[in-house]
């Protein structure tokens, strides 16, 4: 059934950050530029001006934000405690959520529970001992919410499948746990070639759903006038190939907004790379808040994937003339 309007969430801004390229893994479906230990952490000072600017540009707008945390790897950050902090105290209702390979210990993850909400722990299944990641994240249910995303590389794909089948037996019922189709390239928009028997079998592959922030509850919907399909599942969305919104309103810029780790602040992850606003050493810009103009045949971010998109759009959007 065709659909006029996709959407997750509007109370929030998904603030997507690529923090660095500093990296203890060297996943060959990621971008070399993307580990190579060259881009550091931004100071601490442009972390909390860009905060600032944040809180200020989209009060009345969004009720709070999602500070998501990647970038090589997020918990290499030395100054990470003390950033999850400000955000906190800036809005209390602001959450820390970190994109993650888990490589850090049991008491790591302890000392700093009180300041981030939730992990999405990547399992990179060639460089993980799957067993060691369960016993370790079991350990901190209910100190954090947790997330078990599976990185689908088709070079090990057996692994991935016999890894996943461990994890959704022995990780506790509040861990969610669920497969993620790879791209080439995490910077490229097409799938890598699985086979129709492999995606079949990611389709099939059990999920579960842990215990929910207000922001996983907030389940992604389409709108087919009157009829509202809920529930939808973004790894079954991009493997059926329904992630094209050319010519529609997208509200990438509205409900997110995207640092790349070189501190360029834009609007679109995967797209757009002609709109960047500003950079975080220099935040003498304003958000423009409309809507975008969507250009691209396929959407191949899940970041991008998230933000409102309406088909028939008559009012002022970025690109509109087009």
């Amino acid at each position: 059934m065709e659909y006029d309007e996709f959407t997750h969430n509007n109370r929030y801004v998904y603030v997507d950050w690529d923090m660095s390229s500093r990296c203890n893994f060297n996943c060959h479906y990621c971008s070399p530029e993307s580990h190579d230990n060259k881009i550091n952490f931004p100071k601490i000072s442009d972390a909390i001006s860009l905060v600032n600017k944040i809180t200020t540009e989209f009060q009345g707008v969004k009720d709070f934000a999602v500070y998501n945390l990647l970038g090589g790897e997020p918990t290499i950050w030395n100054q990470l405690p003390e950033f999850s902090k400000y955000v906190k105290k800036v809005n209390s209702n602001n959450i820390i959520q970190l994109l993650t390979n888990g490589n850090k210990t049991v008491g790591w993850w302890r000392r700093n529970a009180p300041y981030i909400d939730k992990i999405i722990l990547t399992v990179h299944v060639a460089q993980a001992d799957i067993v060691e990641l369960v016993e370790k994240f079991n350990q901190l249910v209910g100190d954090i919410h947790i997330d078990f995303q599976f990185a689908m590389d088709i070079a090990v794909f057996d692994k991935c499948i016999t890894d996943y089948h461990y994890a959704h037996d022995n990780l506790h019922k509040n861990i969610s746990i669920n497969p993620k189709p790879l791209r080439t390239l995490l910077s490229a928009s097409e799938l890598m070639p699985y086979t129709d028997l492999q995606l079949d079998t990611l389709k099939n592959l059990p999920r579960r759903w842990g215990s929910e922030l207000e922001l996983d509850s907030a389940m992604i919907k389409k709108y087919h006038g009157n009829i509202v399909e809920t529930n939808v599942n973004l790894s079954n969305l991009v493997m059926n190939k329904e992630n094209s919104w050319k010519g529609w309103a997208c509200w990438a810029g509205i409900d997110t907004i995207t640092i790349n780790r070189e501190g360029n602040i834009k609007i679109g992850s995967s797209c757009n790379p002609d709109l960047v606003l500003g950079n975080i050493s220099k935040l003498d810009f304003k958000i423009p808040l409309i809507p975008v103009k969507c250009r691209y045949d396929i959407c191949s971010c899940y970041t991008d994937i998230m933000a409102t998109k309406i088909k028939d759009y008559s009012l002022p959007m970025i690109f509109g003339e087009l």
